[in-house]
């Protein structure tokens, strides 16, 4: 385990106008509220922070403004997923400069790289940037797995600091804890997969849920993970799960996080394209598969 990439990492939502701009007066005050409540670290635009939907100058600029506000205060990592490596490390070199932590970043998607060329990528970056990585194994998102081997190699480069493993297989996440040299932390990605994945010995764990639910998934960690009581740690799983599955079944998590943000009196905001806002019988479906008023 690297010991200074632990616990509660919340993948957070990114807040934006009706008209697309970047809402960052909500943002901040979900960060602080986040951070109030005890999480270990944040997440700034992962796939629940829309990365997908933003340019390259409007990353950097959502960076550059976010960033410094929390840095001081919690671990930061930011996504910095891009298909041309190029243009991943022109993301990380301004994550870096403005005093994050570590950069989350995926195989280059769409293409299908071979695992030799998923290890290249993950060489390259570190070589171009000298900055923590997170290798970040998602294959529904990706389009393709890191191989066990490949993990290997990519685990054994100086600057891969955090593997989030996503792929929803226990099996691979054990692979991937034993093969994991010391300075490696090993982060669960599936939400619905938390308590497996602290029992089964994952240190962390980058997390939807925290957005509407931070003092539960972080007593859930606490719990299993620090305190190894699988009891304890199973009675909140039980009162989080429900939630947890829709958030990896229902075809819209970033729109159900910014409902439930809604239902805290704090503000998730809209959603760019090609994403759409709830319509009334999704909002009722979240309330009552969700049970925001259930979650803390």
């Amino acid at each position: 385990m690297n010991k200074q990439f632990q616990g509660i990492y919340a993948v957070v939502v990114t807040p934006f106008y009706e008209d697309g701009t970047f809402d960052v007066e909500s943002a901040k005050k979900n960060l602080d509220w986040l951070i109030e409540q005890g999480v270990q670290g944040v997440c700034i635009l992962g796939a629940t922070g829309e990365y997908q939907s933003i340019s390259d100058e409007e990353h950097m600029a959502y960076v550059k403004e976010i960033v410094p506000y929390v840095k001081d205060r919690v671990s930061v990592i930011v996504g910095a997923s891009r298909e041309r490596p190029e243009d991943v490390v022109k993301l990380v070199n301004n994550i870096k400069e403005c005093g994050a932590h570590a950069a989350m970043v995926l195989p280059s998607f769409y293409c299908h790289p071979a695992q030799d060329e998923i290890v290249e990528h993950y060489r390259y970056i570190e070589e171009q940037t000298q900055f923590p990585i997170v290798a970040y194994n998602n294959p529904g998102s990706a389009g393709i797995e890191i191989g066990q081997d490949a993990f290997r190699q990519i685990m054994a480069l100086p600057y891969t600091a955090i593997v989030k493993e996503s792929s929803g297989s226990m099996q691979k996440l054990t692979e991937v804890l034993i093969d994991a040299p010391e300075k490696v932390s090993v982060f669960c990605g599936c939400d619905n997969l938390a308590y497996e994945s602290f029992a089964d010995g994952a240190c962390g764990w980058i997390c939807m849920l925290a957005n509407v639910a931070p003092k539960q998934c972080v007593d859930l960690y606490q719990a299993v993970y620090v305190e190894e009581d699988l009891k304890k740690g199973k009675e909140i799983y039980k009162e989080i799960l429900p939630a947890l599955n829709v958030l990896e079944s229902f075809p819209k998590p970033v729109q159900a996080l910014k409902y439930g943000l809604s239902k805290k009196g704090l503000n998730g905001g809209y959603v760019r394209r090609p994403r759409m806002e709830l319509n009334e019988e999704e909002k009722t479906y979240l309330s009552e598969a969700m049970k925001f008023e259930t979650l803390r």
